[in-house]
């Protein structure tokens, strides 16, 4: 094959071709050329080319989470890397694989007046699992270091920074090498803990105990254990959507719901002894406060973490092996205080969601009844993939379709890559429908993700336009400000213009009757072979005063 001539990148594809990497977005330049060749012509290598650095990074990112491999994204020196950083601070706290190669000028030239020159070495120190310089064949043991970081637990992203010196465009004949793989560390085992009596002990003594399940995507084994573990009723057992974990009968599924009909002067009722806590981010901040104030007199922070977190400031003991196997051994102790805790937070998660359905009955058109129904249409089996803010917290309030699979950028929760990880995750699944729901600003904010031909129609786009930043129509402060409507994220773009800028199909519905035709004309049917996006307006309707009134509501039912 016609390759690049300089021979430690040929080695660097070939390396990582034999380690599992299949996809490298690239963001185009002229200092990576090495690296845009070497891909191109390897025959193992699918490349993306994404112009924009900031939507390429997450496109790598929606990629990588969709395939549960690594994902490469090459970019030239200079400020190109830069614009990666939200993507890697995202990837950072989610614990997904990408690998950031960036290519740089020699190191004299560093500070020195070069342009497109800025001090690359280690940009990303904050946020990456590793940082690693590879200039020749000489450096192949840091990229065998590299490459070990980026594919054994706990996973990360991963910054390779490539200086070049020109001519940049030299090409020879190769072929193509197999190199040897990079053995996978062993996760810990539970067999290995030197406390395990004591956690036990802990386990059997603990007549409250609460398991909290974050962010995490589907995984069968995580459910059947969890189904198993929630029929002690000493144990409850909360989770949102992007858990996804559905249909148990003993979980509460809507955590914010719940605790909207528990009162002030019980809540110490609902305190747990034990708090178990796995999986990525949670989206609720009331059961943050709630268990910031009630603080359980043991935490448990499960499963192969980047960060010592303690979430709910409660000293959490950090317990570094897979959930799975900690879980089936607690499952296995016969032990089980007399103890109704589980069917305590249950019983007003029952009456919550009662409420919740006659208050659905009752409220006009709005932000809060188009999430009704769009999860009365929304296909079986799709993967709905949820922008930040305003958005990911209206769906909490829904309880989870079996079959759907709930993805959202909850590592870092910021608006600015919504669109682009969805897209990329599209890219990868192309064999299901990838539902976006996204408000107005993020929409805008991230237009540049749908600047890409590759994408199909198995990716619909439902942008709530209600003129701007909903959240801030609901948290404490902005409203009572001046500067409400001009500051805190106000717009007047047009959806449609983004529409015909990239060639993708556009409806529009103002109403409950025209949404529900427009629902069924975006998901069971396809105009070409475009993304279809779905402006859906709710300027002129009261959407702080319904979702307010929701939880007064609810709060009211279970007085």
């Amino acid at each position: 094959m016609r390759t690049t001539s300089f021979r430690h990148i040929s080695y660097l594809v070939d390396f990582l071709v034999s380690n599992g990497i299949e996809d490298v977005i690239i963001s185009p330049g002229s200092r990576n050329a090495p690296l845009i060749i070497a891909f191109d012509a390897h025959p193992n290598i699918k490349t993306h080319l994404i112009h924009d650095e900031r939507v390429a990074a997450f496109y790598a990112l929606g990629m990588a989470d969709a395939s549960d491999k690594p994902v490469a994204v090459t970019c030239t020196s200079g400020t190109a890397l830069l614009n990666y950083a939200p993507a890697v601070a995202e990837a950072y706290y989610r614990e997904v694989p990408l690998l950031v190669l960036s290519a740089d000028r020699p190191e004299e030239l560093i500070d020195q007046g070069d342009g497109q020159t800025i001090r690359q070495t280690e940009v990303y120190r904050n946020f990456i699992v590793s940082s690693h310089t590879y200039s020749s064949l000489n450096d192949n043991g840091e990229l065998e270091k590299a490459l070990s970081n980026l594919i054994n637990l706990p996973k990360g992203p991963v910054h390779i920074n490539l200086p070049f010196e020109e001519p940049l465009y030299g090409i020879e004949e190769r072929g193509v090498e197999k190199l040897a793989q990079q053995a996978l560390k062993e996760t810990p085992k539970l067999n290995g803990l030197k406390n395990l009596n004591q956690l036990e002990t802990i386990w059997k003594n603990s007549e409250k105990k609460m398991i909290i399940v974050g962010q995490h995507n589907p995984d069968p084994k995580w459910s059947n254990v969890l189904q198993l573990i929630s029929n002690d009723p000493s144990v409850s057992i909360l989770v949102e959507n992007t858990s996804n974990v559905q249909n148990f009968t003993r979980i509460c599924h809507n955590i914010d719901r719940t605790l909207a009909g528990i009162k002030e002067d019980e809540l110490e009722k609902f305190q747990p002894d034990l708090l178990i806590s796995i999986g990525g981010a949670v989206v609720s901040k009331r059961i943050k406060a709630l268990l910031r104030n009630y603080k359980a007199k043991n935490t448990w922070r499960v499963g192969n973490h980047l960060i010592e977190e303690d979430t709910y400031q409660s000293a959490a003991h950090m317990i570094h092996i897979e959930p799975t196997d900690l879980l089936q051994h607690l499952v296995d102790i016969d032990q089980t205080p007399n103890s109704n805790f589980g069917s305590l937070w249950k019983q007003r998660d029952f009456l919550s969601q009662e409420a919740h359905e006659r208050y659905m009955s009752t409220i006009p058109f709005s932000d809060l009844k188009v999430f009704q129904q769009i999860f009365d249409l929304i296909p079986d089996n799709a993967n709905l993939h949820m922008a930040n803010s305003s958005v990911v917290r209206y769906c909490q309030l829904f309880n989870p379709i079996s079959g759907i699979e709930y993805y959202s950028n909850r590592g870092v929760s910021g608006i600015d890559g919504s669109s682009s990880t969805a897209a990329g995750f599209s890219l990868k699944v192309r064999d299901k429908l990838n539902v976006l729901i996204s408000g107005d600003i993020s929409f805008f904010y991230d237009s540049n993700a749908f600047w890409n031909n590759e994408l199909g129609d198995n990716l619909k786009v439902i942008v709530i336009s209600n003129g701007g930043g909903g959240i801030f129509e609901f948290i404490a402060g902005p409203p009572s400000t001046d500067q409400a409507h001009v500051f805190f994220a106000e717009t007047n773009a047009i959806v449609q213009g983004i529409c015909q800028a990239f060639d993708l199909n556009y409806l529009v519905a103002e109403n409950e009757i025209e949404l529900n035709d427009s629902l069924q004309t975006l998901f069971y049917s396809s105009e070409n072979s475009r993304p279809t996006i779905l402006e859906i307006k709710t300027q002129q309707c009261e959407n702080a005063r319904i979702l307010t009134s929701y939880f007064e509501y609810i709060a009211e039912q279970n007085a």
